[in-house]
């Protein structure tokens, strides 16, 4: 019976985790960072502006499309 359980959960777990990944891959995949195409108000919120921040930096290592003005780390900050 715990067997059966421990299985469930595991269950559950790797498949929520393949379900994270998948996402971020597409995350990534759907960011534009090839050239300065955004800006703070093209985003409808923070967060959205922030995830393609972060998106370029982990595709193309810099800040394409100059949302973080000040250099802290953190885009859009109205």
């Amino acid at each position: 019976m715990y067997k059966l359980i421990f299985l469930f959960i595991l269950l559950i777990l790797v498949t929520g985790c393949s379900t994270s990944n998948q996402e971020i891959t597409k995350q990534k995949q759907s960011c534009d960072c090839r050239t300065d195409k955004y800006n703070c108000n093209d985003f409808k919120s923070r967060k959205e502006a922030r995830d393609i921040y972060k998106c370029c930096i982990d595709k193309v290592g810099r800040d394409i499309h100059k949302l973080d003005q000040d250099g802290d780390g953190m885009a859009c900050e109205w």
